[in-house]
């Protein structure tokens, strides 16, 4: 067993240690894993999401975890402002530490670090700062910029999520897109169209965001989709005809009125994406008593050194 009763990874059983590359190791409170290797740490997460989904369908196909480079692939941060320089936050304590550079951040970032603009600390309440990479350089709070995946430009902001490894996205698309099925997509927790923008070409795509912020950047770049700014668990159509349902839910999971609700459409597939195993674990187990067995699950190590787990859960009904 590869977690323990909190459904959180165990590396108990890692015995080989290395000397992490990071000065602020055990200091900063982020990468908390890097005196393991990176393949014990792919090996940890792999048999902890198969655990997790043989314990729920046994027959599901656990695939050959995607993973990428384990250092330089973070293009998204969120610093704490001091008048000394831009911070994170310490291990276990709410003390800024001062940072020369990150080695899991990409080169725009440990640039910006090194040369921050001019900011004045008052006009961030929080004294936080939510900062992206984008084609044009890093941009920050309401600032908006340009990324560019897969030959297609999608907006994003310091203020909205967006996936923060830009390396591995493209497979995750990849996956996705190869995996829906039919004509009618429903993308729940759309963000800023991520996924939407490589299904409205080809299938007929509704998404549903309650982030307004997000739903505009959306509107920027989406030609096709038809799009819906609601709670998802709020929103439900009747009669609706969906064949593929994506759901990318915040680490909290799905409401609990979701996963009835998208059974009630009688969709073909369903892919979930999830960052949180404890929640994909509690959200299997609702759509199996719904009537739906996962087929096949897939690692995506966004996050090395790290011990945040990214899983795409592949159901089909019964």
């Amino acid at each position: 067993m590869m977690y323990n009763n909190h459904m959180e990874l165990d590396f108990s059983l890692c015995k080989d240690k290395i000397s992490p590359v990071c000065p602020l190791f055990k200091v900063c409170g982020g990468c908390t894993l890097m005196d393991i290797p990176y393949c014990e740490q792919v090996r940890v997460k792999s048999a902890c999401v198969e655990s997790v989904i043989h314990s729920i369908f046994p027959s599901a196909v656990i695939e050959a975890p995607v993973t990428g480079p384990d250092l330089g692939y973070r293009s998204r941060a969120q610093f704490r402002l001091s008048k000394e320089g831009l911070c994170f936050c310490e291990e276990h304590s709410n003390n800024n530490v001062l940072l020369k550079s990150c080695p899991v951040l990409d080169e725009k970032l440990n640039h910006f670090i090194s040369d921050p603009p001019k900011l004045n600390l008052w006009e961030f309440e929080d004294g936080k700062l939510s900062c992206i990479s984008t084609d044009n350089g890093v941009v920050w709070g309401d600032g908006m910029g340009w990324i560019t995946v897969k030959n297609r430009r999608l907006p994003v902001s310091g203020e909205v999520f967006f996936q923060s490894n830009l390396i591995l996205l493209h497979e995750m698309i990849d996956y996705i897109v190869s995996n829906v099925t039919g004509s009618e997509v429903m993308d729940l927790y759309a963000g800023v169209g991520t996924f939407s923008a490589f299904l409205e070409d080809r299938f007929t795509v509704t998404a549903v965001e309650i982030n307004k912020k997000c739903l505009s950047l959306a509107r920027q770049h989406l030609e096709h989709t038809r799009f819906f700014t609601s709670p998802v668990e709020r929103w439900n159509p009747k009669k609706q005809h969906v064949d593929t349902v994506i759901v990318d839910p915040p680490r909290t999971g799905l409401d609990r009125a979701v996963p009835a609700m998208i059974a009630s459409w009688q969709p073909k597939r369903i892919i979930c994406v999830s960052c949180y195993l404890p929640t994909l674990d509690r959200d299997l187990h609702r759509f199996r008593d719904l009537g739906y067995i996962a087929t096949h699950a897939r690692l995506f190590d966004f996050y090395p050194h790290t011990p945040h787990v990214e899983t795409v859960v592949l159901m089909s009904r019964i």
